[in-house]
């Protein structure tokens, strides 16, 4: 597949390659393995995104493996003649592409059930069983028999670290094999940094109320946070959460930005909660994942927050098939 993708953008002069909003290191990394894949064959790259890089984790790692990105909104992207999506797709609804430019390349690793062939020259590399989209990126590496520099491989080794261990993911060989290929390469001292950045009050503060606001129906563990200071502080407290004996599933909600975000876990991969998420969201946001995590948000104009999470409850005890509606608190 790398073969077809440089094949390309062999005659392309200035590639955009977008993360999906507020991005996690998974596709800020498999962004920055492609940009320095693509300066290799001395092409121009821009790594665009939308929304905020918020968990301390993420911004330490843009700062340790020096990733360079700009904010999509007010992106001239007549600059580009070639457009790359990572760690998602166009029609997932959380990545901005201005009105009337079409992706040109897919690079994703979450299961869809979007019709995506229906542009002709569309490139889209997506391998579900994948762990992380930085596995099918450095694998192109691995392919092609070349290293990737030391701040790329320490970033692509830290985003297939986060999304098949910090979440919960299964993982397949490849996630392995490539783990292998990138360790020798990366800064030791750097992932240290990133995995034990200072963390602020607020934090702490969340996780406080994660607690006291937290109920259990059957094995499903609710936890409603309101209003947080990031988004990604509801995926950072579901994973927290999902530690919790005699629980099975966790649900965490927050508002950020005029817009309800959740995160979903499950302990083993007898749920598609990749496909609840999709579920519970149907006519109202957007959402997806993998077998064991997912999440969404919600746009909550002319929404009161307080009535989605009424209705995601719902739906998330019916597609769980939760039985009980006995509400316990933790």
């Amino acid at each position: 597949m790398i073969e077809e993708i440089l094949g390309s953008i062999e005659s392309k002069k200035h590639i955009l390659i977008l993360t999906h909003n507020n991005p996690d290191p998974d596709a800020m990394a498999a962004a920055m393995g492609l940009k320095h894949l693509f300066q290799m064959n001395k092409k121009r790259v821009t790594i665009a995104y939308m929304g905020i890089v918020g968990r301390l984790e993420n911004r330490e790692f843009v700062k340790q493996c020096k990733i360079d990105m700009q904010h999509s909104f007010g992106l001239n992207f007549r600059r580009f003649d070639h457009i790359i999506v990572v760690d998602t797709h166009p029609l997932a609804g959380n990545v901005y592409i201005a009105k009337g430019f079409n992706v040109n390349t897919i690079i994703d690793h979450h299961i869809s059930n979007l019709k995506l062939a229906k542009q002709k020259d569309l490139i889209a590399d997506i391998r579900p069983a994948y762990g992380s989209t930085c596995t099918i990126v450095a694998e192109y590496y691995n392919t092609l028999s070349l290293i990737p520099d030391t701040n790329t491989a320490t970033a692509l080794c830290y985003g297939i670290i986060s999304d098949i261990m910090g979440n919960a993911r299964d993982n397949c060989l490849v996630d392995q094999q490539m783990l292998g290929f990138l360790y020798p390469h990366v800064s030791i001292s750097k992932l240290g940094k990133i995995e034990n950045p200072d963390l602020p009050r607020y934090h702490f503060k969340t996780l406080r109320r994660a607690i006291e606001n937290s109920i259990v129906i059957d094995e499903l563990l609710f936890c409603d946070l309101d209003e947080v200071h990031n988004s990604d502080l509801i995926a950072e407290t579901a994973d927290y959460l999902t530690r919790m004996r005699e629980i099975r599933c966790v649900f965490v909600i927050g508002k950020f930005d005029n817009a309800a975000f959740f995160s979903l876990r499950y302990k083993s991969a007898n749920k598609p909660v990749g496909r609840i998420a999709m579920k519970i969201v149907k006519g109202i946001g957007y959402g997806g994942g993998h077998t064991k995590s997912a999440g969404g948000q919600i746009p909550l104009i002319n929404r009161v927050y307080s009535e989605i999470v009424g209705i995601l409850k719902s739906r998330l005890l019916k597609y769980m098939c939760v039985n009980s509606v006995e509400e316990k608190p933790i």
